[in-house]
């Protein structure tokens, strides 16, 4: 049975944890509905460790293993058969479950559709690891379906094993992502009853744009970034890379596509002129940060500096793998396993890294600000802390 147990916050006059001798902790993570481990890298990125992750998509877990190898537990299947075990302490459990149930991409949406009832497994693993802090990624839609009852129950059932949650619907172009992304975000605690967000960084006038982020890729980028019309979404759109961040991302990556002149209907991108990936000089800040370098542990290859002019396209063009990680905020180093279709669904589907890891930072500032004043423990509790509901 869910909630077992029940926590709270609670005040200490002796002092377990003195300022001298607490040091930063490296926060231990599980990623649940992990996919590519686009939460994961921002953690990684702000300091966290993660020590387990499950996905029921086989490239994701390829790609999540070969990227994170310090990770020796990163389970393939579906999370109902999955029962970690775990004999450490878990500090943050963090994912994204799938949100088909909950988006309106697709035009419609389904209060039974049982993809929606995949938090639970959520809830049932943190449950079971009472994990420090949670961290919750989803489309919008999921405020609002049934007139909010899918969100009612999330705070409640969260409540009822001693979680405190908040959530907020970030436009990821706000934290210099190149695309105008909108996401639910929760964070939950069972050690305090209040998280400071990371304040956004960017705002509407001056976001990332599209040439900001891939203006030194081999790839001449054209006038236009545009996307196609079809029969669930108006369109066609069109974007001016030099003025605009990208639209939100997606799985098929030919709904999308560079263009000479804006486009006016239907259309069905050329394909990517071929060419290696080699480095034009920097033109932004954005360029540069996409090129730092990975972490210790994982093997990459140098890639060198263009020798001659970009490559020339005539009226559309597809994008490249590395220009949507690259508007999804993947460093360059970042690979993604299985084809170019599967690569493009992981990137679509993934959280990205750049959001993450300011908004991990800001947990885990809060997180040793906790263990710095040396004021707080967790005891068992007999009542539930008040829970509000944000909507």
């Amino acid at each position: 049975m869910i909630g077992s147990s029940i926590y709270m916050v609670s005040q200490m006059n002796t002092k377990s944890l003195s300022k001298t001798n607490a040091k930063p902790l490296k926060l231990r993570a599980v990623d649940l509905f992990s996919g590519a481990g686009g939460l994961t890298l921002g953690l990684v990125h702000a300091g966290g460790e993660p020590i387990a992750a499950v996905d029921h998509d086989l490239d994701s877990t390829l790609t999540y293993a070969n990227m994170f190898p310090t990770c020796k537990n990163v389970f393939h299947g579906d999370i109902e058969k999955w029962n970690p075990d775990i004999n450490e302490d878990v500090d943050i459990i963090i994912g994204g479950p799938p949100c088909q149930g909950f988006s309106l991409a697709r035009g419609q949406r389904f209060l039974n559709d049982p993809r929606n009832t995949l938090y639970r497994e959520f809830l049932r693993i943190v449950d079971r690891l009472r994990p420090k802090w949670i961290v919750i990624e989803n489309v919008p839609g999921i405020t609002n379906i049934g007139d909010g009852i899918i969100l009612q129950q999330i705070y409640e059932e969260f409540a009822a094993i001693g979680y405190w949650l908040d959530h907020r619907i970030i436009n990821m172009a706000d934290y210099g992502v190149p695309q105008t992304r909108k996401r639910t975000v929760f964070v939950g605690s069972r050690i305090i009853t209040q998280f400071t967000w990371p304040e956004p960084s960017h705002q509407k006038g001056g976001y990332v744009t599209v040439k900001d982020a891939l203006d030194d890729l081999p790839w001449e980028l054209g006038r236009y970034f545009s996307h196609r019309a079809n029969s669930q979404m108006r369109g066609p759109r069109n974007r001016e890379v030099a003025k605009d961040p990208s639209f939100t991302l997606r799985v098929r990556g030919d709904e999308f596509a560079f263009c000479k002149r804006p486009a006016t209907g239907a259309f069905a991108p050329k394909l990517l002129p071929e060419t290696e990936l080699v480095y034009h000089p920097l033109t932004s800040i954005y360029q540069k940060l996409m090129r730092r370098k990975a972490p210790a542990g994982i093997q990459t290859k140098k890639i060198p500096e263009a020798m001659g002019p970009k490559k020339k396209f005539k009226e559309t063009r597809r994008l490249a793998v590395r220009e949507m990680a690259r508007l999804q905020s993947f460093p360059d180093w970042f690979e993604f396993s299985g084809t170019p279709y599967s690569q493009g669904k992981q990137i679509g589907n993934a959280v990205p890294p750049l959001f993450a890891e300011q908004l991990f930072t800001a947990i885990f500032k809060q997180h040793q600000a906790l263990l710095d004043a040396s004021e707080y423990t967790l005891q068992p509790a007999t009542t539930m802390i008040p829970i509000p509901l944000n909507q």
